[in-house]
């Protein structure tokens, strides 16, 4: 009974630690790299009026040295939504063309293609679990 009440005792003492949100792995592989040159410029976005063009909660440059390019982040589980694009000539900008078409290839989450404007959230929105995720994106659009 003593040593119930000592560790009972010790428990309660003990520093109270910070909640922590869980971290997990959300692994994009991007398909359809047609040119093994410049870099692919991934981004990746919470719920928001941010998405596609504005300031992502993480983003990363991966050079290109395959037909396919593989990443991981670290995120909470939840909802996001990815935009990336392959910089072919390294210029570190999406080159677009008139009326801001882009001349280098793109894709987003889902695989969603847009017809005449930037997609919303909601078309590219998926879910990452407690196990993590992977994603594949087929970079298209010239």
């Amino acid at each position: 009974m003593f040593y119930l009440l000592s560790l009972f005792g010790f428990l309660l003492s003990s520093p109270a630690t910070p909640d922590t949100p869980k971290k997990t792995n959300l692994t994009i592989e991007v398909h359809n790299v047609r040119a093994l040159t410049g870099a692919v410029y991934v981004a990746v976005f919470k719920p928001g009026k941010d998405f596609p063009e504005g300031k992502p909660i993480v983003g990363k440059k991966v050079d290109v040295t395959h037909d396919r390019v593989l990443t991981t982040f670290s995120v909470e589980p939840g909802s996001y939504a990815i935009a990336v694009y392959h910089d072919e000539n390294g210029n570190g900008k999406m080159d677009k063309r008139m009326f801001g078409i882009p001349k280098e290839p793109y894709g987003f989450s889902n695989d969603f293609r847009p017809k005449l404007s930037a997609p919303k959230f909601s078309d590219c929105e998926f879910s990452v679990g407690d196990s993590g995720r992977t994603v594949r994106i087929k970079l298209d659009g010239i």
